[in-house]
């Protein structure tokens, strides 16, 4: 059975940006997704947010071709307004980790991977950072 894994936002900025301690993990996290090894779903709000943070740091080619290639290895989740709602009501301490959390419950993902596990106390799935899940 192929693992389904939901990338928090910081996953995929560690890997373009090159980001310690875990930017090589997550780029073999990126690498089993292209091959399909495993099953990876990311938000449409960390989409944007991936966006919006490298347009602002990468030339906009560089991220326009990133993007793309995250569109055809990765499964994204809608977010909704029931989900932004349930979020609302989830103990963790950042609002956005709440939209992500749910999201992944959405999916039915058996593993949140983030470089934030501190921000997700207390959840149904299994939580680990990249380097942990490769």
């Amino acid at each position: 059975m192929i693992d389904k894994i939901f990338l928090d936002t910081n996953v995929f900025l560690d890997c373009f940006l090159m980001r310690e301690p875990h930017w090589k993990a997550s780029a073999k996290i990126l690498n089993m997704a292209a091959h399909r090894r495993i099953t990876a779903y990311t938000s449409s709000v960390s989409f944007c947010n991936i966006n919006y943070i490298l347009n602002r740091l990468e030339k906009t080619r560089i991220v326009e071709k990133d993007l793309e290639f995250l569109l055809n290895i990765i499964k994204i989740v809608p977010v909704n307004a029931q989900m932004l709602g349930q979020a609302l009501f989830e103990a963790l301490p950042d609002y956005e980790d709440s939209v992500q959390y749910i999201s992944a419950l959405k999916a039915e993902c058996n593993f949140l991977i983030t470089a934030n596990k501190q921000h997700f106390v207390n959840c149904k799935i299994s939580v680990l950072n990249a380097s942990e899940f490769v």
